[in-house]
């Protein structure tokens, strides 16, 4: 590609050759610009050309000074300064026109060393004798320089392509040839994104001072198709026209809207701040005023739903949902500042979700798995919409919660209360018993995992590719871990219950409760190996994902993470099913959640003291009316269940152990392989210092890495990601000791860094 630089460069190369015939070589070549047109382009011709030496105050650096440097410099004898070959110095003079080296007489004192060259040098210019100008040499037709292109002759182009012309001689001249080069184009050239500027200059980050010649063509640009002069008009002007969206200024208004969350927010907050000309009327989409508004009259609206009946909430949600609707979309709402836009659009999901049937507990199981269960995340999505994002949003953070908590407790809480009730009474004769788990490579237990949790995993994984398939079995009763994980585990035969317990274990053959070492031993008994990667074709149990741990830590503000933690779940899921695994995704219970706590049934004399929140023990012979229920280890012995879905202590959000929908209907989640996956098994990933020797089985060609934390969330930090050799062998350095001790993820990666297998590691070794 020929750029007019490069036309300029063989000129000026062109203007210092002679034939040595005739001719003696000229001591240099001197270059007048006398409106110091070409001096933009100096840091490019230096590049270019290292003998071009530069009139001006003495700078060795860039090869400048003074006329007797110059000549001296010219002549060769200035350490340090010297080219190959023998062309001779160009001199560049700006300021400088060559009629003042002509007048001997009259040339002023510092430049009289340099008339002579006048003589004895060849000079760079135009043919008619003048000085090159910039637009002279861009448009001249000429043999001896001149590039013939069309350029407008008035004062605004001159100008302009004073500012352009370090953009301008680095394009294409094949380019150029093909348009007119007048000022619109030249300053669209140099502030080539009007939108970008506009609302950089909105936002304070972009003036005359951080970039003159971008901001004097930006002006240039906005005066003509804006109708507004930057330089002149402070930005709270036009931040009002934008929001107007006046002629012109809508392209701007589509940047910022289609933006983001994180873009230009400086813009974003002098746009806030912009007060809605037309009151209540103003389009809340675009006046971030009008916006906050119509939140503070929702949240009004939602809190007042507290004391009303469920039906005539539901309606008012309904139509509270119509009417903020428009408000889900538009630059504010992605700046996180209509949250409770998106929240009763949640809570509308909500009263509109069919009720389930009560015919029988089969029935109902079905109609929760297949849609129920929308009802429970729309209410885990609407509170999480209270969460704090943007600016506006934090300032409300609270009252929002409280606003949305409101609503659930008169639409959900209810619905809670009755499905609770219809499943009790259809399960009088105890939780029933769910056949056995399909078969698969890797069993994942996510402790926790409820059926809406479960659909939004499924969900996550098929975006992926994958094939995720969701049914539903029963948990066992009580819902809590001690009874339902061993019921999950593929050693649930290996277990039973005492008639005596207070804490819902069932024991091993040897009476040993089933608590985490003994489950793994049963499992491990039966070749069920507990580890990330697993040697052949041996099955394998992991525990990932931390829901039930994060309720009881949290309680209603576990919504604020669900998303990430589901995300990332997600990701363990993936892996496991590229490496050419068969996946099945299991849980042992699910829980309530209804913010502002669960109501509250008393705790009868015939009942003991219980750490759980929905069922305790019965004492021997108490006679008690709350509902009793058998334990699923050992039907003799009898559990209460909370009625409903109260709890038997207070202050609790989140509780389980009783019976639900919710608690007692568990997903089930089959992962198939990805389809072409390649399977490979790491046999020994052994430390020696910092330094890592692998062996895998098929591991053949595949890159091994080692990532940072135990998901691999921190990167790579080994020196080099290498191959594994013809027998899957090879060695990872990690050169950094501060890493020692530090939890990482060994990962053998395939074709397209898809990951084929993964082991938790700990670098250096434990």
């Amino acid at each position: 590609m020929t750029t007019p630089l490069d036309a300029l460069v063989a000129a000026l190369r062109a203007a210092g050759d002679h034939d040595p015939r005739a001719e003696a070589p000229p001591e240099a070549l001197l270059w007048c610009d006398p409106g110091r047109d070409f001096t933009p382009l100096l840091p490019a011709l230096r590049r270019a050309l290292p003998n071009l030496l530069t009139f001006g105050d003495h700078d060795p650096a860039l090869r400048q000074g003074p006329a007797i440097w110059l000549r001296t410099a010219a002549g060769r004898a200035v350490p340090g300064v010297s080219w190959e070959g023998d062309e001779p110095a160009i001199l560049y003079l700006p300021g400088v026109a060559r009629e003042t080296l002509r007048a001997a007489e009259e040339c002023p004192t510092h430049l009289q060393l340099l008339a002579w060259l006048m003589v004895g040098g060849s000079t760079f210019g135009h043919p008619n004798g003048r000085d090159w100008t910039l637009r002279g040499f861009l448009s001249a037709k000429t043999a001896y320089g001149g590039l013939g292109l069309d350029v407008a002759q008035d004062e605004p182009t001159r100008l302009a392509l004073l500012a352009a012309a370090p953009k301008l001689f680095a394009m294409s001249l094949a380019e150029l040839r093909d348009r007119r080069l007048d000022a619109p184009w030249l300053h669209s050239l140099l502030a080539p994104d009007l939108a970008e500027d506009t609302l950089a200059w909105l936002g304070g980050r972009f003036d005359a001072t951080t970039d003159p010649a971008r901001f004097a063509a930006f002006c240039a640009r906005a005066k003509t198709e804006l109708k507004i002069d930057p330089a002149k008009v402070k930005p709270g002007v036009a931040a009002q026209r934008l929001l107007k969206r006046e002629k012109g200024w809508d392209a701007i208004w589509n940047r910022f809207a289609q933006g983001g969350s994180g873009f230009h927010e400086d813009a974003a907050a002098l746009l806030i701040a912009q007060e809605a000309p037309d009151g209540l009327f103003a389009d809340p989409t675009v006046y971030a005023a009008a916006n906050a508004r119509a939140e503070d009259r929702l949240r009004a609206a939602l809190l007042a739903l507290a004391d009303k009946p469920a039906a005539t909430a539901r309606d008012e949600i309904c139509a509270l949902a119509k009417e903020h609707a428009v408000r889900c979309s538009g630059p504010w709402a992605v700046r996180g500042q209509s949250p409770l836009a998106f929240a009763v659009a949640h809570l509308a999901t909500l009263a509109t979700t069919p009720p389930l049937p009560v015919a029988d507990a089969d029935g109902l199981a079905a109609a929760y798995s297949a849609e129920g269960w929308q009802a429970d995340w729309a209410a885990l999505a609407a509170l999480a919409a209270t969460a704090p994002a943007g600016t506006g949003a934090a300032l409300h953070a609270v009252e929002n919660r409280a606003a949305v908590t409101a609503a659930l407790r008169a639409v959900y809480a209810p619905r809670l209360h009755r499905d609770a009730e219809a499943l009790q009474t259809m399960l009088r004769d105890g939780v029933p018993r769910s056949s056995p788990a399909t078969p698969a490579d890797i069993v994942l237990f996510v402790d926790g995992l409820r059926m809406d949790l479960a659909q939004r995993l499924a969900a996550m994984v098929r975006e992926q590719g994958a094939t995720a398939d969701i049914s539903w079995r029963w948990a066992g009763f009580p819902t809590v871990t001690a009874t339902c994980k061993p019921l999950a585990s593929p050693a649930a035969s290996r277990f039973k219950g005492n008639a005596q317990t207070t804490d819902f274990y069932p024991a091993s053959a040897d009476g040993k409760l089933a608590e985490q070492p003994i489950l793994l031993r049963e499992m491990a008994e039966l070749g069920w190996r507990a580890e990330e990667v697993l040697v052949g074709s041996e099955p394998g149990w992991i525990e990932r994902g931390h829901f039930d741990r994060d309720g009881h830590d949290q309680q209603a503000r576990m919504v604020d993470r669900l998303e990430s933690e589901l995300a990332s779940l997600a990701g363990h899921v993936l892996r496991l099913a590229r490496s050419g695994r068969r996946v099945r995704i299991a849980t042992d219970h699910g829980w309530l959640l209804l913010p502002g706590g669960l109501p509250i049934a008393k705790l009868e004399a015939g009942l003991t003291e219980t750490k759980w929140s929905r069922c305790a023990v019965i004492k021997d012979g108490a006679a008690t009316t709350a509902r009793r229920l058998p334990w699923s280890w050992n039907p003799t012995v009898s559990v209460a269940t909370a009625p409903g879905a109260h709890a038997f202590r207070g202050g609790q959000d989140y509780a389980h152990g009783g019976v639900s929908p919710q608690e007692s209907i568990v997903p089930e989640i089959l992962v198939a392989p990805l389809a072409g996956a390649r399977r490979a098994a790491i046999v020994t990933a052994e430390w020696s210092g910092l330094r890592l020797r692998i062996q895998a089985d098929g591991g053949d060609g595949l890159i091994a890495d080692i990532l940072l934390g135990a998901d691999g969330e921190g990167g790579s930090v080994v020196k080099q990601a290498l191959p594994l050799d013809a027998d899957g062998k090879t060695a990872l350095l990690v050169p950094d000791d501060l890493l020692e001790g530090k939890p990482a993820l060994l990962v053998l990666r395939g074709d397209g860094g898809t990951v084929v297998t993964s082991r938790p590691v700990v670098i250096g070794g434990s």
